[in-house]
């Protein structure tokens, strides 16, 4: 595949590059979801109160979408329109008012919401706060602090109600709406998409997507931005005259008063600042601090989703997203991670390289093994069923060996075992070494 890739694209990449900024703005029209914009912005560390809102809206949106009708359930994902955000957008209008805890620790009744008829089921990949939940969508706090999983919106006018899901202890929360703007959403859903037939099925306790038939994707080549170290020393510490520069084997060092940057050979940076003198004890907190972070750091955060919170670290993980699906790397590349140390200290990880365009290739198609199959391979492997505590689609990056401006991104399956996401296809070698991105 990658001589392939180099085949097709490296000979005539020269010939293209005075096409690349056409090629950019019409991908940019024609492609949003797949890539919108991610080129940095270092001039705007600020942004007005409307842009700041929606564009936090759109990383702490849900990362699925899966409808529930008489042909049973399909995960819907869509190569023009980012169909999550656009959905999640409309139920920001809803007008909610009361809101009551259904149920706790029914399963039974639990799975049966989890399988409503004729709705909408919108997942988060780690459950989100209620409080920041709660800001987002305009509604009431919790009497009763949660988290939530996933979210239901039934798809019948009868129903005044959505529904608030956490898969620990099989938590419900109901919130009365006065209208679930239908029409719009119908509007949404009646665009092209891509259907997958899925089912719910249980891992050690845990709801996750089972594909009862093979999994079809396309592998894609990607073109590479990258800025340079100076762009980032001259917005983060601006007099650079004054920076101390430390310049060691694999990495160089600059610090000025309370901040440093760290960038290594891999082109992975890590900030750190020492001035916040504040306390981050909820994930709240970790949450509006992390998006503060990477907006005072002019990072672009287009198709980028809130992936992963650990409370013990207060480590939240940003995970850039294509086509609905999210990607891995061994580096930072398409990752953006917080965490909040010792009282004092923000730490933020990120890369100096982007996504820009798409590249030319043979666009082959990569068939993947159903849920059956793949548990199967899975146990015939060695793996310790009992601590997998999640599985998932994305795409691998793979880097290409003659150009580190050009990447492949390879879908595969993704297991979680030990709080890494491991690619099965390197999960003999893999296992303690995966993709937790967590500072």
């Amino acid at each position: 595949m990658m001589a392939k890739l180099r085949r097709y694209t490296l000979p005539i990449l020269l010939g293209i590059a005075v096409l690349i900024s056409v090629v950019l703005s019409v991908s940019l029209l024609t492609n949003p979801a797949r890539f919108s914009g991610r080129v940095h912005e270092k001039k705007a560390t600020t942004l007005n109160t409307d842009e700041t809102a929606r564009k936090m809206i759109n990383v702490y949106s849900p990362t699925q979408l899966i409808q529930n009708s008489d042909k049973g359930k399909e995960l819907l994902t869509s190569s023009s329109t980012n169909l999550v955000s656009e959905i999640f957008k409309t139920m920001q209008d809803y007008h909610y008012s009361h809101i009551e805890r259904v149920s706790q620790g029914n399963q039974k009744q639990y799975n049966q919401m989890l399988n409503k008829s004729d709705s909408l089921m919108l997942n988060y990949n780690n459950p989100i706060s209620s409080d920041m939940l709660a800001q987002i969508l305009h509604y009431s706090q919790f009497k009763d602090k949660g988290d939530v999983k996933r979210l239901i919106v039934p798809l019948k006018s009868s129903y005044h109600y959505v529904y608030l899901l956490n898969d620990d202890k099989y938590t419900i929360y109901k919130v009365k709406v006065g209208t679930l703007k239908l029409k719009t959403i119908k509007q949404i859903l009646n665009q092209k998409m891509n259907k997958n037939r899925i089912e719910l099925r249980s891992v050690n306790g845990n709801p996750y997507i089972y594909f009862p038939n093979q999994v079809k994707m396309k592998d894609y080549g990607y073109m590479l931005q990258e800025q340079t170290q100076n762009s980032y020393l001259n917005l983060i510490i601006g007099n650079t005259t004054a920076a101390s520069v430390k310049h060691q084997k694999d990495k160089t060092i600059c610090s000025s008063q309370n901040q440093d940057l760290t960038f290594d050979n891999n082109d992975d940076v890590i900030y750190n600042n020492y001035r916040p003198n504040q306390k981050i004890t909820s994930q709240i907190g970790a949450l509006k601090s992390a998006y503060q972070n990477a907006v005072q750091l002019g990072i672009s955060l287009e198709n980028t989703k809130f992936d992963t919170y650990n409370p013990k670290k207060q480590n939240v993980n940003y995970r850039l997203y294509i086509e609905g699906f999210p990607i891995y790397s061994d580096q930072q590349l398409g990752v953006y991670n917080y965490r909040f140390m010792n009282g004092n200290v923000e730490r933020f990880a990120f890369s100096l390289r982007d996504f820009e365009v798409p590249v030319p290739t043979d666009k082959q198609t990569i068939t993947l093994p159903n849920s059956r199959n793949l548990l199967i391979d899975l146990e015939n492997s060695g793996v310790n069923m009992k601590q997998i505590n999640g599985i998932r689609l994305g795409y691998q990056v793979i880097p290409d060996n003659q150009n580190k401006l050009i990447v492949t991104l390879q879908p595969s399956w993704f297991i979680k075992i030990n709080n890494q996401w491991i690619n099965y296809r390197s999960l003999d070698t893999q296992i303690g070494k995966g993709n937790s991105n967590e500072l």
